[in-house]
Order: structure tokens, then C-alpha cells, then sequence
């Protein structure tokens, strides 16, 4: 049976992506869905599922595997287009996926990131410096004033980018990956990426013009001595490193803070601890219980194919349900309370899994552990204010602000 005939799920942007979870589990571990649009697509949800397809050499990130892409099917003004078309490594295969990575991967090895913990550490405390003017009863959004900045700041210094640009490129992204509903969706989208291309086109030719000590630079270069990369693998590199990676990483540290602060018997645990990796325990429990991805586009099976049992058909799209598989019950017990000293807080594909492993796995891992690190021991008893509202997005998972008081009282919640 083809993917067409069966009935889809349809995954919503606005649903809760706990009950989301919920349901595409209960339907097993490779589930039919609708994506926005109509779109048809297989989603694999439990982790072994998740794992199986994010490593397969039986499904290709090249969009032109997928049959309806190819024979027109899908639009060019579909509204998620951009999220699984392009030039970057991130829809590359093979020995084109290769060239891309090997480019920036040495920037982002555990070296060169280790090295960089102390002004990560730095940029933490100038942002709290400014948080601690706040009043005792004033309320402060952590996700624009702290967990935003941070790896903003970090980002735009490893690529020579003023944080200007990604402050100019902050609402063409959000239109990307929140695309709005209705018929004016596709047109919002291809002007978003006309913006996003014209800043970063224009970044470029600035470090043309001024080559600095920084990432940016060492890619121009790459591309103007030789045919390490054409011109627009150039542009959508610097593009993926400078937005879609900082993205996740500000989402990572807010849905972390936020699974503490509403289990503060969990936070009180980690406060008390004296394990010098506490941290990192609970960084990597924010990953699994929270995770920023909440589904992974696209793969495209380059033949007829079987996954957990299920048939998939040559050029059939398929997507990983990040967020669904950290709530896996077979893996993980009581998979929907946060609890960062379970043996199997590790055990997650938040950074994806494969070729395609997130390039910035490590230092977003020392971003986030740092930004919780440094909070907590400056305002131990930061507690929220409010529930906060939650981003309406079928790739990412994650708020739209965290209000809090720095200096309140914590109450126990059960939030999910």
C-alpha cells in the first residue's frame, strides 16, 4: 500500500507536542502523517525507530529523491520548501556532504570548542550582570534577555558576524519555521529567504572586502581559491551555521530551565549536588525530555525499503519525531517526568543521529550547561511567573518567552 492510501495523521504546528507525542507513539513506530499543505509523509516516532532512520543509507537528505517534488506534486510555494531544499550540507549526500562538513567541522570539534568555555562563561555573566538590576517582583523574560544572547553572541564571534545581522535575520527565520496560516504562507515564506539571502549575501561581501581571524573569512577563502564550494553553498553555509544553529541551542537552555523550574524538586536536587558534571546530567535530560527539534525534515527513501516492519516506497518522504521519541516508554520509565539522574538521560537523538550528527552537537551542550550553571548560582531562587506559551512549529519545539522572578518562591507543579 502507498503512502497516499493510507490515513494520515495530520501533525498540527499548534497542538501540544506532549499529546502529540502521546498519539503518534500509540500508533507505532512509523506512522502515516499530513504535514501542513497536504503533504504526505511517513514519521518514525519511538527511538529505536528515530535511529534506525536518521542512520540509513536507504533514505537520502537529497530532495531530488522525492518522487512528488520531482514530478511537481509539491509546490514551489509550499510553505515548509525552504526547510528541505537547498544548497547547505544539510541537504547534501555522499561526497558533496562531505566536502560541506569537512569545511567547518574542525571549528566545532571538541577542541577548538573546550577552548572556547571561558568566553562562553563570560558572555553568561555579562548577561546576569544586566538581570541583576531587575527588581524583586519584576518579571523577566530569560528566553530575549538570556537564553537568546548567549549563543547569539558566541555564534556571531566564531563567524566574524556582527550580532546585528542575526537580530535583522531574527523575523525572516521565524516566518520559515512558524510559516503563518492561510493562503498568504507561501508568499511569506520566499520572501523570508529573499531577506535571509540578501543579509547574508551582503555579510559576505563584507568580510570580502575586510577578511578577519574568524570562520566567515576561512570559507571565503575556500571559495575564492579554488572550487571547494560555489557561491550559494557559500551563502546558505554561513546562513545554517549562523540561524539554524543558534536556534535550537536558545531553545535547548529554555526548555531546559523551564522542565527545572516547574520540578523544583528536581532543581533543589541539582543545587544541592556535588557532582561537578551535574550540569551536563541535566542538560542532557533537557535533551531528552524536551527536546529543541520537535520533528526532523525530510528524508526520501532511494528505494523500496522496510522500516520497523513498514513498507516504504521508492521516493516516499520520511521524518524522525524527535520530541515523540524522548517520551518513549520502552525506553525510558515514566518518560514524561523529568528526572536528571535517570541512567538513561543520554540516550536521545535531540542532535540528530549519522552523516547528518548536528556539527554543533558539542558546543551547544556547552552552552547550555553553562547558561544553567551560571543562572542558578547567581539567583538560586529564580522562579516562573506565568505559563508561558508555546512555539507553533512543526520542526522546532520549544516557548516564546519564559517569565520568571529572579528572586521568587518555587512552587511544585506537574506540567508535563
Amino acid at each position: 500500500m502507498s503512502l497516499s492510501q493510507h490515513r494520515l495523521f495530520p501533525l498540527d504546528p499548534h497542538a501540544d507536542p506532549v499529546a502529540e507525542a502521546e498519539r503518534l507513539l500509540a500508533l507505532g513506530p512509523l506512522v502515516p502523517v499530513e504535514l501542513p499543505g497536504g503533504v504526505a509523509a511517513w514519521a518514525a516516532t519511538d527511538l529505536p525507530t528515530c535511529r534506525l532512520v536518521l542512520g540509513s543509507r536507504e533514505l537520502s537528505k537529497d530532495p531530488r529523491h522525492w518522487t512528488e517534488l520531482a514530478d511537481g506534486r509539491i509546490p514551489d510555494g509550499w510553505e515548509l520548501i525552504a526547510l528541505v531544499r537547498g544548497a547547505a550540507m544539510l541537504h547534501q549526500d555522499g561526497a558533496d556532504h562531505r566536502r560541506l562538513r569537512t569545511l567547518v567541522g574542525k571549528a566545532f570539534s571538541r577542541s577548538p570548542v573546550a577552548a572556547m568555555a571561558p568566553r562562553v562563561q563570560r558572555v553568561a555573566d555579562e548577561l546576569l550582570d544586566d538581570l541583576a538590576t531587575a527588581g524583586a517582583e519584576e518579571v523577566v523574560d530569560l528566553r530575549e534577555a538570556y537564553a537568546r544572547p548567549l549563543p547569539i553572541r558566541v555564534i556571531c564571534e566564531l563567524l566574524g558576524a556582527p550580532d546585528s545581522l542575526v537580530a535583522e535575520l531574527r523575523d525572516p527565520f521565524e516566518r520559515l519555521v512558524s510559516p503563518p496560516q492561510g493562503d498568504s504562507a507561501a508568499q511569506s515564506a520566499h520572501t523570508a529567504m529573499k531577506e535571509v539571502f540578501d543579509q547574508v549575501a551582503a555579510l559576505v561581501e563584507m568580510k570580502r572586502a575586510a577578511p578577519g581571524r574568524d570562520l566567515t573569512s576561512e570559507l571565503i577563502a575556500a571559495r575564492d581559491g579554488g572550487d571547494a564550494l560555489d557561491e550559494r553553498e557559500l551563502v546558505e553555509t554561513i546562513y545554517l551555521l549562523l540561524i539554524a544553529g543558534h536556534e535550537t541551542t536558545v531553545n535547548s537552555i529554555v526548555n531546559t530551565l523551564h522542565a527545572l523550574l516547574t520540578h523544583p524538586t528536581q532543581l533543589a536536587a541539582a543545587l544541592a549536588s556535588e557532582d561537578p558534571r551535574i550540569w551536563e546530567n541535566v542538560t542532557e535530560e533537557g535533551l531528552r525530555y524536551s527536546s529543541p527539534i520537535r520533528h526532523a525534515l525530510l528524508r526520501y527513501a532511494v528505494a523500496d525499503t522496510v522500516f520497523a516492519g513498514v513498507e516504504v516506497g521508492r521516493g516516499e518522504p520520511v521524518l524522525a519525531s524527535i520530541f515523540a521519541s524522548g517520551r518513549d516508554a520502552q525506553t525510558h520509565h515514566h518518560p514524561n517526568e523529568f528526572l536528571h539522574f535517570r541512567t538513561t538521560r543520554s540516550a536521545h537523538v535531540a542532535f540528530g543521529r549519522g552523516p547528518h550528527h548536528c556539527v554543533g552537537t558539542q558546543l551547544a551542550r556547552l552552552e547550555t550547561a553553562t547558561a544553567l550553571r551560571a543562572l542558578f548560582r547567581r539567583f538560586p531562587d529564580v522562579a516562573p511567573a506565568g505559563t508561558p506559551e508555546r512555539l507553533s512549529s512543526i520542526p522546532l519545539q520549544g516557548f516564546t518567552a519564559l517569565p520568571v522572578r529572579l528572586r521568587g518562591k518555587p512552587t511544585e507543579t506537574d506540567a508535563p
